[in-house]
């Protein structure tokens, strides 16, 4: 054999080993999955199971985007899911650089991370940009990879798409929660605010009328003032009482009512409004009386809010009737109006909060669009239902109440009704509050029934006040500058002369933990401004009588 024919054969064997290292190295990267080997009998196929394949398999299949970099950051390998993260085609993507996908304002991000990541480990939140342009929120993690695995960095891609979407929704319901509280802590506050103005207007009417200034011209005026003042005190009951429903707060005072009373309640409740509007009012009862087991207050509140209603909704000189009819076991009350109807579009929303069907600047009588909504919710508070039928604009209204009957018993004999007691035991009466004007006029009117009164206007000066005076009763406003109402009881209470003082709260806040914390204080009585001078002597007479028929004197 020649030199030259052993050169050759050195060159050929020189080749073949090149073509089989290099194909060692394709099989342990995993680029090669079969290969085809020449054979006597021909070629035969021989298919690799290698240990990672279960991994490869796994990488494909996972949510999350996997890439391997070159040390350049160029896409080594990536499987489908990043692919379609980028809504690019997969095939086009090795040999592209990474930081091609990351926005202009991220770059310097991107190769911190990416440092990071050829040292050891990085992690961060980034962008990256779709082929259509659109920017997708990811969590990138980069990690190196071993010398001999031919590529310098791993990664994953988690989209944050959804954890934002989430994110947002979280927020914007806290949001809500946090709006619901507020609107919830203002009506109160407006409540609040809205009674101290009340206050001394009652007490001044009062004093007018035991007065008997100027005759009958200050009668008349003095009862259309009790009127505006009474519309006005119903007005803020509703707006807490909406509050209070919507969360959970009310209370229904449960007992065997007949529904010919509530309904004779409500009627001379709205009647005023009726004569005023000139309409013509048809009350019709059944022969035979109905009982419910219904709270009496809030079921009158229902049947005037529905009857205010009609009124307000109906041209003047209209026709107004209340129906209350016996079905099986059901009390069913219609309360009908030829007045302004409703649109059909409207019936679905008529009882939504401050929902109004005629916000017309001509319709000089309307309200805050709550009365239909607070009459539902107590409806349905009492096991019943409210319905409302129309047909149409200008055709009148008809709202039908459904409520459950009691079983019938034998009625034991009513209680003689209290119109405005008095006594005639004269009290020391201590008048506590900042309002001075409030205070003073209460404390006026009660000395004109018979009492000897002062007046004290802030916390520190009532302590003061009560322990030279020696009051029998204290009315004590909550809300005082320099020490509060509650402090001011306890203080009373602990000294030996406190002990016994009839205390009751006259404040604006009227709520079940309001009158939990007065009681907890030492207070007898909790009263809501403006407060009725009937029913503060009526409280006076029975926290008297509980104590004997008399109140301590010093």
């Amino acid at each position: 054999m020649t030199d030259a024919n052993l050169q050759e054969e050195n060159a050929d064997l020189r080749r073949r080993l090149e073509e089989a290292e290099e194909a060692i190295r394709a099989i342990r990267s995993g680029a090669v999955d079969a290969f085809v080997a020449a054979e006597a009998h021909g070629n035969r196929v021989y298919t690799l199971e290698s240990a990672d394949r279960p991994y490869r398999l796994l990488v494909e299949q996972m949510q999350q985007g996997a890439i391997t970099l070159n040390a350049d950051g160029a896409i080594a390998y990536c499987n489908r899911r990043f692919a379609d993260l980028l809504g690019r085609p997969h095939e086009r993507l090795t040999g592209v650089a990474f930081r091609d996908f990351i926005p202009p304002d991220e770059q310097a991000l991107y190769e911190s991370l990416l440092q990071q990541g050829r040292a050891g480990a990085g992690q961060g939140e980034a962008h990256l940009q779709k082929a259509d342009g659109g920017l997708i929120p990811v969590f990138l993690t980069f990690n190196a990879l071993p010398p001999d695995s031919g590529v310098a960095v791993g990664g994953l891609v988690t989209d944050l798409t959804t954890q934002r979407h989430h994110e947002k929704l979280n927020a914007a319901l806290e949001a809500l929660k946090e709006s619901d509280r507020r609107k919830n802590e203002f009506l109160a506050i407006l409540a609040h605010e809205l009674r101290n103005p009340l206050a001394p207007i009652r007490n001044a009417l009062h004093i007018m009328r035991l007065t008997g200034a100027n005759g009958e011209a200050v009668s008349s005026e003095t009862e259309m003032m009790e009127r505006q003042v009474g519309q006005m005190v119903r007005l803020v009951d509703d707006l807490l009482d909406v509050s209070r429903i919507s969360r959970g707060k009310i209370e229904l005072r449960k007992d065997r009512v007949e529904l010919a009373s509530a309904v004779n309640h409500a009627v001379e409740a709205a009647r005023t409004l009726v004569q005023c509007m000139e309409h013509d009012l048809t009350v019709t009862l059944p022969p035979l009386p109905i009982y419910l087991n219904a709270d009496p207050t809030r079921l009158a509140q229902v049947l005037g809010n529905l009857l205010s209603n009609a009124c307000k909704f109906t041209d003047k000189g209209g026709r107004i009737s209340l129906t209350v009819e016996r079905e099986g076991k059901q009390a069913v009350i219609q309360v009908r109006d030829n007045g302004i109807g409703i649109a059909a579009d409207q019936l679905p929303r008529i009882f939504d909060m401050f929902m109004q069907v005629d916000t017309s600047l001509e319709r000089s009588v309307s309200g805050l669009g709550i009365g239909l909504t607070l009459a539902k919710n107590l409806v349905e508070m009492h096991d019943g239902t409210l319905e409302v039928h129309s047909a149409g604009a200008g055709q009148g209204s008809e709202f039908v109440v459904r409520l459950p009957i009691m079983v019938e018993t034998p009625k034991p004999p009513p209680e003689p009704t209290v119109t405005e007691p008095t006594t005639t035991t004269a009290r020391r009466i201590l008048v506590v509050d900042d309002n001075r004007v409030s205070a003073d006029s209460l404390a006026r009117l009660l000395h004109l029934t018979g009492n000897e009164t002062h007046a004290a206007y802030d916390g520190l000066e009532a302590v003061e006040a009560a322990t030279t005076f020696r009051p029998d009763v204290v009315l004590l406003d909550i809300g005082l500058p320099k020490l509060n109402g509650y402090d001011v009881a306890r203080k009373i209470r602990e000294q030996p002369w406190g002990k016994n003082i009839v205390m009751v709260a006259l404040t604006g806040w009227g709520q079940v933990e309001d009158r939990q914390k007065s009681r907890e204080a030492g207070f007898n009585g909790h009263m809501v401004k403006p407060i009725d001078h009937a029913e503060l002597m009526k409280l006076l007479a029975s926290l008297s009588s509980e104590q004997g028929g008399q109140l301590t004197k010093p």
